[in-house]
């Protein structure tokens, strides 16, 4: 009996760690990421499928630029530049897009970020 009580934690552990993996692989619908450090000139890339409501919300320690844009770069649907705060809804119609968070300045940042499509 206390050797399974002892697995118990473990196994519930890693059903934890796959639930959260899923929104994490290959094109997604959520992203959740407290404390991402990204260096200067970085970026960060996640695709979503549309048509969906895509719910954000970015905060960091310091400025950076938010954007989506179609996976083909052709159509920029949002921009939000030199902010450290962004919770907004925004409609993505049909199609394949990139939400793209990038660190222009010269230091690294921490940024909590929050993607859900619903």
């Amino acid at each position: 009996m206390k050797q399974s009580a002892t697995k118990f934690p473990a196994i519930l552990t890693v059903l934890l760690f796959g639930v959260v993996m899923l929104g994490c692989i290959g094109t997604q619908n959520f992203v959740y990421s407290k404390g991402k450090v990204i260096g200067p000139g970085s970026k960060l890339v996640y695709p979503f499928d549309g048509p969906t409501s895509l719910e954000l919300k970015v905060s960091g320690n310091a400025p950076f630029t938010l954007l989506i844009i179609s996976s083909d770069g052709s159509k920029e649907l949002f921009k939000q530049a030199n902010v450290t705060d962004v919770e907004t809804m925004v409609k993505l119609p049909e199609g394949s897009w990139k939400v793209i968070i990038r660190n222009e300045g010269d230091s690294s940042i921490s940024l909590d970020i929050s993607l859900r499509g619903k």
